[in-house]
C-alpha cells in the first residue's frame, strides 16, 4: 500500500489536485485489497471475509455479529435484551471474546473471557442458488466452559457441501448464566434466554444470508444437547425451528437437577465475601453479587466443587417459580417429557461409547485417584447423584465394584468401571430414559418422528488426550464426533485425503446435512422396533467406514438405573 503523504507530495509535484490524488489512492488501495463480502440485514450492514474451504472452494464467514446487549453492570443476572441497530458497517471478520469462564476440563485452567460475550457466528457458502436450510449449533461445556471459536468448531466441512448454512452461538455461563434465586430477585436460566433470543435473530435475518428460517434445525453436543431437549420444551422457543439433535446428553440427567438453586446461591455469595450470606434478603444478595468483579465471581466457583472438578454442571437450567411471559421452563421438564408435551419436529438422538471420557483425569493422575479412593464410599455416590442411603450406595458398589473393598472400592482391575459408571450416569442412561418416554407418546405425535444413531468411529485422534494429557486408550470418548463434523484446528491436525478418517467425515456430515434438508431418512425408532444407526470402523480397505443396524439397549442397565433413582430425593 502506498502511504497517504507520499502520494499527496508526488501528485501536487505533477499538478494534480488534493480530490483526484485521494481517488487515484482509494482506486490504488482496492487493488491491492479485495472487496470483502457485504450483506445488510435488520440491524445494519456488515462486512465479513471470503475464506478457503477444504475441499470446496470458498465460503464467506462473518464472525462476533451482536444478538443482544453485553450483560454487564445492571443487565447481569438479567434477561437479555436485544441488540440495538447499528450505523455505518459493521466488521465481521473476527471473533469476539468467550463468555467468562474457566473451563476445569482443560489443563491448567485459568479465567478466560469477558463478560461481553453475547455475539454469534454465521457461515454460509459461496454462489449457492435459492435459499438453503440452517444448523443452528450450541456448545457444551458443562454449563460452565465452551465458546464458538472458528479453531474448535471450524466450519469447513460443511461448507464444502455448499448445502446448508451454519449459525453458531454463545450464551452465558457458569453463575453469569444460571444464578437463580427462585424468586423474582433472579429468575435464572439466563443462558438459555440468551439462546433462544439468537435463535430469534436468526428467524429475522437468516433469509438475509440466504438462509430459510423455516428450516431450522438446532443442533448441540453435550450440555448443548440437554439445550436441545429443554428447547423442545419451552414455550419460548415454540416455532423457532423445525427440527432438533440431541448429540451425547439428555436434560433428564440427574446433573440437572442435583443442586438447590437457592442454596447454591447464598454458597456462592459466602464464596466471595459477602456478608450474612444466609441470612440476607434474596434482592440484596443478588444485588451485591452483581457488584462483584466478574474475574473474582468466576474464579470462585472451585471453593464450591465437592472433588477437583467436579461438579462439572454446578450451575444449570432451573424451574422458573416467578413466572412472566419470558420464563423459560415454568414445570419440571422431567414432567413435560414423560407426559409428552413437546414441539412436534423430527428428532435425532446419538451418543458415543465412553461418555465419561471428560473425567478422566481422575485416572490419569494419581493423586486424585488415591484421594477418590480414601473416601470412594462417599465420593463415587456423590459422582453418580445417589444420596448416603446405605441401600443406595451398596447396589452401587456391587454393580460396578463388587472386587473392591467396602472402604476401597477402586482396583486396577476395576478402573475403567468407574468410567463406565460415569459414562451411564451422566450421559447414556438418560438418553435411554428419554427414548422411552418420547416413545410412549409417539402414537400421538405423527409429526415428530425419532431416529438413533451410535459413533463408535475410532479415528487417529480423540479428545481423550484434551482431557487426560495422556495417549492412554479411552476408547471412542464424548467429542469426538465433533472431530468429524467439524474442522477443530486448533486440537488436532487436518486429516489426510483417502484416509479412513477422512471418510468418517465425509459421511457423518452428510448424515446431518441430509436431516437438516430433508428430515429423517433412516428407519425410525418406533415402540415396535428402535433400529440405532451406527458409524464404526471396517476391516474392509475398500469401505473403511462401516454403517449398520444395531437394535435395543440394554435394559437389564436401565433397570438397575430407573429403580436406584427412583430412591432419590430429587
Amino acid at each position: 500500500m502506498y502511504p497517504a503523504w507520499l502520494l499527496l507530495s508526488v501528485t501536487a509535484a505533477v499538478g494534480i489536485a488534493p480530490d483526484i490524488a485521494c481517488a487515484i489512492g482509494e482506486w490504488l488501495a482496492l487493488e491491492k485489497v479485495p472487496l470483502s463480502p457485504r450483506i445488510c440485514i435488520q440491524d445494519g450492514c456488515l462486512f465479513g471475509r471470503d475464506l478457503n474451504g477444504l475441499e470446496g472452494g470458498k465460503y464467506e464467514a462473518y464472525t462476533g455479529i451482536p444478538y443482544a446487549k453485553p450483560p454487564l453492570n445492571e443487565l447481569r443476572f438479567r434477561n437479555p435484551v436485544q441488540s440495538e441497530p447499528w450505523s455505518g458497517d459493521y466488521d465481521a471478520t473476527w471473533e469476539q471474546s468467550r463468555c467468562i469462564q474457566k473451563n476445569d476440563l482443560r489443563p491448567n485452567a485459568v479465567i478466560e473471557g469477558s463478560e461481553d460475550c453475547l455475539y454469534l457466528n454465521v457461515y454460509r457458502p459461496k454462489n449457492f442458488r435459492g435459499t438453503l436450510p440452517v444448523m443452528f449449533f450450541i456448545h457444551g461445556g458443562g454449563y460452565a466452559s465452551g465458546y464458538m471459536s472458528m479453531g474448535e468448531y471450524g466450519p469447513e466441512r460443511l461448507m464444502d457441501t455448499s448445502k446448508v448454512i451454519l449459525v453458531m452461538v454463545q450464551y452465558r455461563l457458569g453463575v453469569f448464566g444460571f444464578l437463580a434465586t427462585g424468586d423474582e430477585a433472579s429468575p435464572g436460566n439466563y443462558g438459555m434466554k440468551d439462546q433462544v433470543m439468537a435463535m430469534k435473530w436468526v428467524q429475522r435475518n437468516i433469509a438475509h444470508f440466504g438462509g430459510d428460517p423455516t428450516r431450522v434445525t438446532i443442533m448441540g453436543q453435550s450440555v448443548g444437547s440437554a439445550s436441545v431437549q429443554l428447547h423442545l420444551m419451552s414455550p419460548l422457543s415454540k416455532g423457532l425451528f423445525s427440527k432438533a439433535v440431541s448429540m451425547s446428553a439428555s436434560t433428564l440427567a440427574f446433573w440437572n437437577y442435583y443442586n438447590d438453586p437457592l442454596t447454591l446461591a447464598r454458597k456462592q455469595a459466602a464464596a466471595v465475601g459477602i456478608e450474612d450470606a444466609q441470612g440476607i434478603s434474596t434482592a440484596h444478595l443478588v444485588e451485591s453479587l452483581r457488584k462483584v468483579d466478574a474475574q473474582t465471581l468466576a474464579r470462585s466457583i472451585d471453593s464450591l466443587k465437592f472433588f477437583y472438578i467436579h461438579h462439572i454442571a454446578l450451575y444449570a437450567p432451573v424451574v422458573e417459580k416467578f413466572v412472566t411471559n419470558e420464563s423459560f421452563m415454568i414445570q419440571d421438564p422431567r414432567d413435560l417429557w414423560a407426559a409428552g408435551r413437546y414441539h412436534q419436529v423430527p428428532y435425532v438422538m446419538g451418543f458415543v461409547p465412553n461418555e465419561a471420557a471428560f473425567t478422566g483425569d481422575i485416572i490419569a493422575n494419581n493423586t486424585q485417584l488415591n484421594e477418590l479412593n480414601a473416601d470412594s464410599r462417599t465420593l463415587i455416590p456423590h459422582f453418580a447423584g445417589v444420596d448416603t442411603n446405605p441401600l443406595s450406595v451398596q447396589m452401587l458398589k456391587d454393580t460396578f465394584f463388587p472386587d473392591g473393598t467396602n472402604d476401597r472400592w477402586l482396583t486396577d482391575d476395576n478402573l475403567f468401571e468407574l468410567q463406565e459408571m460415569l459414562s451411564e450416569v451422566y450421559i447414556t442412561y438418560s438418553i435411554v430414559l428419554s427414548i422411552k418416554q418420547y416413545l410412549h407418546y409417539k402414537s400421538t405425535t405423527p409429526k415428530a418422528p425419532l431416529s438413533l444413531y451410535y459413533f463408535n468411529f475410532k479415528g487417529r485422534f480423540s479428545r481423550s488426550y484434551i482431557y487426560t494429557q495422556t495417549y492412554a486408550d479411552f476408547g471412542v470418548c464424548h467429542a469426538d464426533d465433533l472431530n468429524f463434523l467439524f474442522r477443530p484446528s486448533a486440537l488436532i491436525p487436518d486429516y489426510a485425503p483417502e484416509t479412513p478418517s477422512w471418510y468418517m467425515a465425509k459421511t457423518l456430515v452428510d448424515y446431518f446435512v441430509q436431516f437438516a434438508t430433508n428430515g429423517i431418512t433412516e428407519p425410525l425408532c418406533t415402540t415396535e422396533s428402535c433400529p440405532i444407526l451406527q458409524f464404526t470402523n471396517s476391516d474392509d480397505p475398500r469401505y473403511p467406514v462401516k454403517t449398520n443396524y444395531l437394535e435395543g439397549f440394554n435394559e437389564e442397565r436401565f433397570a438397575f438405573w430407573y429403580n436406584l433413582y427412583a430412591m432419590q430425593n430429587y
